[in-house]
């Protein structure tokens, strides 16, 4: 009988350790002038309107990607940021899981990031359904270029 026990305790322990391996949810990511950046993803009313707000650093390799119900032209502020960035939007292409960047563009931080007025937005010239806010200066370390092509993977988390 405490034999039984043993092997019980023991399978049990080695699924607990095996679970994060085997269960792992991939993470999304975009895969970009031959990078693959891990990206966190905006889809909720609240994560589109706060993004990176208030954070001061965003790790190499990382970004968020903001996932809107179509496409539009998508106007993005820096409110409250405040590390620079590059923002890229993307429009839907014929092949599943593949965007077309419309428009990119890098901006800095206000000079003034407590003052809530004349915080300017920034528009694509094209519509687009997918941003991506990636560190400043990936779009030019990239040579990235306006119909250049994104992979977009994982997005079901």
């Amino acid at each position: 009988m405490q034999k039984k026990w043993w092997l019980i305790a023991i399978i049990t322990i080695l699924l607990g350790l095996t679970y994060p391996l085997v269960f792992k949810k991939p993470t999304p990511t975009a895969i970009i002038g031959g990078k693959t950046i891990n990206v966190e993803l905006a889809k909720t009313p609240e994560d589109l309107q706060k993004g990176l707000m208030n954070r001061n650093f965003l790790a190499p390799n990382s970004g968020m990607l903001f996932i809107f119900p179509h496409s539009d032209i998508w106007p993005f502020w820096m409110k409250n940021t405040l590390i620079p960035l590059d923002i890229i939007w993307l429009a839907p292409s014929k092949v599943e899981g593949i965007k077309t960047i419309v428009d990119m563009t890098t901006l800095n931080p206000p000079t003034d990031i407590n003052s809530n007025t004349n915080i300017p937005e920034y528009s694509p010239k094209s519509p687009a359904n997918y941003i991506l806010e990636v560190n400043a200066g990936f779009i030019k370390e990239n040579n990235l270029k306006i119909g250049d092509k994104v992979e977009i993977k994982d997005l079901s988390i």
